[in-house]
C-alpha cells in the first residue's frame, strides 16, 4: 500500500477504536481485520492468528484472543460498517458523485453443513445450485467506482425454523427468516437513515418483481431502475401519479412500445468480439405493477431478434418528479 492509503488505514482505525471501546478491542479488532484484508487464502481465525503472529510459541494465546473477539465480545459490526462507510465514500465522492446504488446477492461455496445459512441453493457465482451461504449486498456506484456499504447474510427457513442449529451455530434471538427483497430494503433504510447520497436504485428480477420493493422505494423517495418478470402486470401512472386502468403483462407492454419505435439501442463498451449493448424504452413510463415474485428468465422478444434472449425492462420510478427523464449514465 502507498503512503497515502495507509494514512487513511490508520485514520480508519481510530476512528473505529473510537466505536469499539477498550483499546483491548480495539486492537483484536485491527489483527482480525488486517487478517481479513490480507493475502492469507484462508479466513478462519486459526490462520490468521498464525499469519498475525511471528513467534511461533504464542500463536496459540493470539488465536484465543483472536477467538475471543470474535465470538464473545460484544460490539456492533453495525456501527463499525457504518463508519467504515462514511470513510470510504468521503474519500471515494471527493472526485465524483454518487450515481447509483446497486443490490445484488452473492453465492459462497461451502463444503460442510455447520457455517450459519449454508444450503443447496442457486447461486449466480456457480451459475447452479450448489452448497453454498448467500449474501446479499448494497453497493453505491459513482461513475468509475463503486463500493460495498451493507450486507446481510440470508438465513434459510430451514436453519431459521431449527432451534438446535441456531444455538449451536450461537444466532441472535432477533434474527428471524427474511427474503432475499425484505434484507435488501433492509439495508436500503439504513443507507437513508445514514444521509448515504441518493442515487438510481439496479437490481434484478430477484427484487424487483417484488411489489412491495418497489413500492417501498417509492415511499423512500429513490428513483429506480430494476429489472421485472415478463409476467408482471403493470400499468401507467397518469399526471398525477397515480395508476390508470390499462392494466397489462410487462410482455404486452414492451411489446406495443417495440412496434412504436419506442425502443433505443444503447452501446456502453466494446466487448471481446462485439459491442455491448442493450434496448432501452425511449419513453418515460412509470410502471406500477401488482403483486408478482416471479423469477423465470426473460422470453419475450423486445428488439425483433429470436436468436438470442431479449432484455429486461427497466421499471423507471421518478419519483421526486413525476413526467421527468433522469439524465443519469446509468441510463
Amino acid at each position: 500500500m502507498n503512503a497515502a492509503a495507509v494514512q487513511r488505514l490508520e485514520r480508519y482505525f481510530q476512528q473505529i477504536g473510537e466505536v469499539l471501546g477498550e483499546e483491548s478491542r480495539r486492537g483484536s479488532f485491527a489483527l482480525y481485520a488486517m487478517g481479513l484484508l490480507g493475502d492469507g487464502e484462508r479466513k478462519s481465525v486459526e490462520p490468521l492468528a498464525a499469519r498475525a503472529c511471528p513467534d511461533p510459541e504464542r500463536v496459540g494465546a493470539m488465536h484465543q484472543r483472536l477467538l475471543h473477539f470474535a465470538v464473545d465480545l460484544k460490539w456492533s459490526d453495525r456501527d463499525v460498517r457504518r463508519q467504515a462507510a462514511r470513510d470510504a465514500l468521503e474519500a471515494m465522492t471527493q472526485q465524483e458523485s454518487v450515481e447509483a446504488w446497486i443490490v445484488d446477492d452473492t453465492g459462497f461455496f461451502k463444503q460442510g453443513k455447520h457455517s450459519v445459512g449454508v444450503q443447496r441453493q442457486y447461486t449466480g457465482s456457480a451459475g447452479k445450485i450448489t452448497n453454498c451461504q448467500i449474501g446479499v449486498s448494497l453497493s453505491v456506484a459513482t461513475r468509475t467506482e463503486h463500493l460495498p456499504v451493507d450486507f446481510e447474510l440470508y438465513l434459510p427457513e430451514c436453519w431459521a425454523n431449527d432451534e438446535a442449529r441456531r444455538r449451536e451455530a450461537r444466532i441472535p434471538a432477533d434474527v428471524s427468516f427474511k427474503t432475499k427483497p425484505q434484507l435488501a430494503l433492509r439495508m436500503i433504510e439504513r443507507a437513508v437513515e445514514d444521509g448515504v447520497a441518493p442515487g438510481v436504485l439496479l437490481a434484478d428480477t430477484a427484487y424487483g418483481s417484488s411489489s412491495d420493493f418497489r413500492a417501498r422505494l417509492r415511499s423512500l423517495g429513490l428513483n429506480y431502475a430494476v429489472a421485472v418478470a415478463p409476467q408482471t402486470t403493470v400499468c401507467r401512472l397518469n399526471a398525477k401519479g397515480r395508476p390508470g386502468e390499462d392494466a397489462q403483462s410487462v410482455s404486452d407492454l414492451a411489446l406495443r412500445l417495440h412496434e412504436g419505435g419506442g425502443f433505443r439501442r444503447c452501446t456502453w463498451r466494446q466487448g471481446t468480439q462485439t459491442p455491448c449493448r442493450h434496448a432501452l424504452p425511449f419513453v418515460a413510463s412509470s410502471p406500477q405493477a401488482s403483486h408478482c415474485e416471479s423469477r423465470s428468465p426473460f422470453s419475450c422478444s423486445l428488439n425483433g431478434a429470436t436468436e438470442n434472449p431479449s432484455p429486461p425492462i427497466a421499471s423507471w420510478c421518478p419519483c421526486q418528479r413525476a413526467g421527468r427523464r433522469s439524465n443519469s449514465s446509468v441510463w
